[in-house]
């Protein structure tokens, strides 16, 4: 995928009470391939960043420009759209929830009203807190397998960014040039149809069996296959090398 630019701010990365550095790194990471710049720490429980900075290959940009913080009103006080992702059920249904493509378009919708706009994610253990929670303005859901419902934190960063990506246009295929080749002539599919009708004969393959009919019947593989001119070159060079095997035997070295 290739990024391109939009209007307006994209959303805030926050993460509350991360434990793992290499973890906020990936999440780093994650950030970049989605177009994703800002990103907020509430109160982290690592010391060092030496791991963090080696797992955040290609995003050097969002760690020198992260933000910590200990308090998570500081970190969404301007901010008046914020999803908060969590995979546990609440019994408190205060908030509308939406699954992440929804999520996005919220957050797209809101961006091109001028409108600050953050993802939260709890630490890696118990996810976010009650009280976390209450600055949420939506619950975000992500559908998973029963047997494990629960994400990595990068991984739960990089649905997120991708889907808000997808949905403003801003992750965009990039151009895979392809070396044109032209479909296969007719006169080379008759001509390898001889090749191999003469082989089959060689062989006695069609003993007891509707000749013609077995002919048609390559005929109709080999259009139907939809070959260029390589592969039908490359497929008479193979019953070439059959039919002189079954001429000659097996080559022997000098």
């Amino acid at each position: 995928m290739e990024l391109v630019e939009v209007e307006g701010a994209p959303p805030r990365i926050v993460l509350a009470r991360p434990l793992y550095s290499g973890n906020v790194g990936q999440a780093a990471r994650a950030m970049a391939n989605t177009g994703l710049s800002e990103l907020v720490l509430v109160s982290p429980q690592f010391r060092s960043d030496t791991e963090l900075k080696r797992m955040a290959k290609g995003a050097s940009s969002i760690v020198t420009e992260m933000r910590r913080t200990d308090s998570l009103a500081e970190a969404l006080e301007d901010c008046n759209l914020v999803i908060a992702c969590s995979a546990r059920p609440r019994r408190w249904k205060a908030w509308k929830t939406v699954y992440p493509e929804e999520a996005a378009s919220l957050l797209r919708e809101r961006q091109a009203e001028g409108g600050k706009t953050a993802i939260l994610f709890g630490s890696e253990d118990n996810g976010l807190f009650q009280e976390e929670l209450a600055f949420a303005t939506h619950l975000c859901h992500i559908p998973t397998g029963p047997q494990h419902s629960s994400l990595n934190l990068a991984q739960a960063v990089l649905l997120l960014g991708w889907e808000w990506g997808k949905a403003g246009g801003r992750l965009t295929k990039r151009t895979i040039r392809e070396r044109k080749r032209g479909p296969a002539e007719m006169g080379q599919i008759n001509g390898a149809i001889e090749q191999l009708a003469e082989l089959l004969e060689r062989i006695d393959f069609f003993r007891g069996k509707n000749k013609p009919q077995g002919l048609a019947t390559l005929r109709q593989i080999l259009i139907r296959g939809d070959m260029t001119d390589t592969e039908i070159y490359y497929l008479r060079g193979v019953v070439g090398k059959l039919r002189w095997y079954v001429d000659h035997g097996a080559r022997l070295d000098d």
